[in-house]
């Protein structure tokens, strides 16, 4: 009998009722109860509502047995894996904290965790601030687990007094089945808490990974697993990180220094990174070129493609903008909008994914959110009536774009797309107009990724297609 099975049958218990009085009073299949509550056949969702209704439960019992019903259907690794990625979402789509002062806010995300003592992080923060003091480039090469918040706090207390970090090298394990191991989320876990530091601004943060069929942990009989080590001191922690040893004996640091590089050379990046508007878009578009398509995207507006109603489109979206129209960031991406692969079909399985917030921003202001803000001045009235009445036309890009309800997110200044390959690219502007651009090929975090958009539409995330059009008509309206 399963989790879900066995709370079931504890509610209805607490009902004082019987399978047969309780499919008497509310009408439910009295053998499908049954089979629901020995565990023998799980039901449909509409029949758990109604279960719920049946039984007076209050709103947190119903929570509860929505996600073990939800655990039951999908697999706890797909559940929380799921659940991984949507705070994720909620945490890199505020504004305030895609920004440097976003450093200050990563010790406290529910991500990073991990005890250590004083004296292990007073010393940590004194090797990076000698560093820092000396005014050197030196690297910091650390293999400290991706969820230590010890890492992240030594960043929160050094940027705002220096307003830079010392280039950091980190190695770190991936599973290399992820679905056959009890730390069946190591992975995505360990491109959430790694992708954060960079998303705050961080481009001299270096992740390395390696797969390993034994996961991250550490056996507590390891002697001084962990290091930092630069080109003149060693730093070893403990397994506990409550002691350390450091020492500058230019031996045995020049042997850790080969080690490390030895391990290196195993190691893969997986992260291509940049801040640069025209080398992002010169990998968007490389990435175009080679016939990868997208299987889903997440943004605050719809896809510009779905969109355009025509080659004045592109033309109107930079028309009155107060920036130079011949810089290689705007030909770019005229460039990339105009590309064959956006000429999307019936048999596409794209599927683009904005925010309510944000097709009401542009509907009412003519602003957009994202990569696309970036100087700009408000789309005429004319030109967003055009817009939307495009998407109406075209039954919203032919069924391919989708309204996420504000309760899964209501706010986004992220560009994300999950391709074909698995391969993830993330593109932002920051709240100091500074661009930064992720872009990802590791397949088990991408396959995650993947699911977890996907199952937007099953979840009843997303407003259904009336509902869509309703919303886009009532914009319509307003203007």
């Amino acid at each position: 009998m399963s989790d879900f099975s066995s709370k079931c049958r504890e509610y209805l218990t607490d009902t004082g009722e019987t399978v047969y009085q309780l499919a008497s009073s509310s009408g439910l299949d009295r053998t499908s109860l049954q089979r629901m509550l020995t565990g023998k056949r799980l039901p449909s969702i509409d029949f758990i509502h109604q279960f719920c209704d049946s039984i007076r439960i209050n709103p947190s019992q119903r929570l509860e047995l929505m996600e073990l019903y939800k655990i039951e259907k999908i697999g706890k690794e797909v559940y929380y894996n799921r659940k991984y990625i949507q705070e994720l979402l909620r945490v890199i789509s505020s504004q305030q904290t895609i920004s440097p002062s976003g450093f200050q806010r990563l010790p406290s995300l529910p991500f990073y965790r991990g005890d250590f003592s004083f004296d292990v992080e007073k010393k940590v923060f004194s090797l990076f601030e000698d560093i820092l003091d000396s005014g050197s480039d030196e690297e910091i090469c650390t293999n400290i687990p991706a969820n230590c918040r010890l890492l992240v706090q030594t960043f929160a207390r050094l940027y705002p007094e220096y307003g830079k970090l010392p280039p950091v090298v980190q190695i770190l394990p991936l599973h290399q089945n992820p679905t056959a191991s009890p730390d069946y989320n190591m992975n995505l876990e360990t491109f959430l808490c790694t992708i954060l530091p960079i998303l705050s601004g961080f481009l001299n943060y270096q992740p390395y990974y390696y797969y390993t069929q034994a996961g991250r942990d550490v056996s507590s009989y390891t002697l001084f697993p962990f290091f930092f080590i630069t080109k003149k001191k060693l730093l070893l922690l403990s397994y506990d990180m409550m002691t350390f040893v450091f020492t500058e004996n230019p031996a045995v640091v020049s042997s850790y220094n080969q080690e490390f590089q030895r391990i290196l050379e195993n190691s893969r990046r997986f992260f291509q990174q940049s801040d640069s508007p025209s080398q992002i878009l010169e990998i968007f578009g490389s990435i175009m070129h080679t016939g990868i398509t997208t299987n889903f995207a997440l943004e605050s507006h719809p896809c510009l493609a779905l969109m355009s109603y025509g080659p004045d489109f592109v033309q109107a979206l930079f028309k009155n903008r107060d920036v130079d129209l011949s810089s290689p960031v705007y030909t770019q991406l005229a460039a990339v909008l105009k590309q064959p692969s956006f000429a999307f079909t019936e048999d596409d399985t794209y599927c683009n994914y904005f925010t309510l917030n944000g097709i009401r921003k542009f509907a009412e202001t003519g602003l957009l959110d994202g990569p696309y803000s970036y100087h700009q001045t408000p789309l005429p009235v004319e030109e967003r009536k055009k817009a939307i009445q495009h998407l109406l036309n075209t039954d919203l890009g032919g069924e391919k774009c989708r309204i996420l309800k504000p309760s899964v997110l209501p706010e986004t200044v992220i560009h994300l797309e999950v391709l074909s390959d698995y391969s993830v690219f993330l593109c932002f502007l920051s709240e100091e107009d500074t661009f930064i651009c992720v872009y990802l090929k590791e397949t088990s975090i991408g396959q995650a990724l993947n699911d977890y958009l996907c199952s937007l539409a099953d979840d009843h995330a997303a407003y259904s297609k009336k509902e869509a059009q309703q919303i886009l008509l009532g914009l319509l309206e307003q203007l």
